[in-house]
């Protein structure tokens, strides 16, 4: 899932140039189809489609595939499951079924930028936007992005020092330190939101002038009395007639 984040490179592909809509549209009809269909010969000319559909979109080799190792190996695994139990043409649906969608995500993420699919899902939010704004679901939907890789790169650091002190083969020694930072990222994130306002569910009402009271209600407006002049000796106004 790492490897997802971070493949859009720009190019010129009939893939980059589609509209976003027509690549959700497009994955969600393929994974509906492998899904349904169980032939062999369908499953082949799906998941070679899809292939080359990811070939054509130029992504980066080594995340690419990075990102098609984990789905192998979950294929490969599936694969021996289906054999053991004697379903060998279930064993050919289920791995082509497996690789054809997680190549063509592959291929959507390396010809989508983060931009055009935040606005999209800003644009689906739409009819929402009476239980949130689009663009509260719009940044929601980023830090989730955002923090996948986050949370990756936590577990990660936190195996390699639990290696450095002989403990790779014990869980506590990864899970606690990964839990402790996972938490304190949240933390800070929430804090960050919070001092932006993002995090703010209800919008600031907009002070209306009070009308000014009328009839009886009127108040006479004070006015300032005069100042008091003291009493000098010799002032001819202070004198009497």
């Amino acid at each position: 899932m790492i490897s997802l984040l971070g493949l859009y490179r720009p190019r010129r592909t009939p893939l980059h140039r589609a509209p976003v809509w027509f690549k959700m549209l497009l994955l969600l009809g393929i994974s509906i189809t492998t899904i349904a269909v169980s032939d062999p010969v369908t499953t082949i000319g799906i998941t070679a489609a899809c292939l080359l559909l990811l070939a054509s979109t130029l992504p980066p080799l080594k995340a690419t595939l990075k990102g098609m190792a984990f789905i192998i190996v979950i294929a490969a695994l599936t694969t021996l499951f289906q054999l053991w139990r004697g379903e060998y043409v279930r064993a050919l649906d289920l791995a082509g079924d497996l690789i054809s969608i997680a190549a063509l995500a592959l291929a959507i993420t390396s010809s989508t930028s983060m931009g055009a699919m935040l606005d999209f899902i800003t644009t689906l939010a739409t009819p929402l936007k009476w239980i949130l704004p689009p663009e509260t679901i719009g940044v929601m939907v980023s830090l989730t992005l955002r923090s996948i890789p986050e949370a990756a790169r936590i577990l990660t650091e936190a195996r390699v020092a639990a290696r450095a002190r002989g403990l790779d083969r014990d869980v506590r020694a990864i899970l606690f330190p990964s839990a402790s930072r996972t938490v304190g990222f949240a933390l800070q994130l929430g804090q960050a939101l919070h001092a932006r306002g993002i995090a703010e569910h209800g919008r600031a009402a907009k002070a209306t002038p009070r009308p000014a009271p009328q009839g009886d209600d009127a108040v006479a407006p004070v006015l300032p009395s005069p100042p008091v002049r003291e009493a000098v000796p010799g002032d001819p106004e202070n004198s009497t007639s």
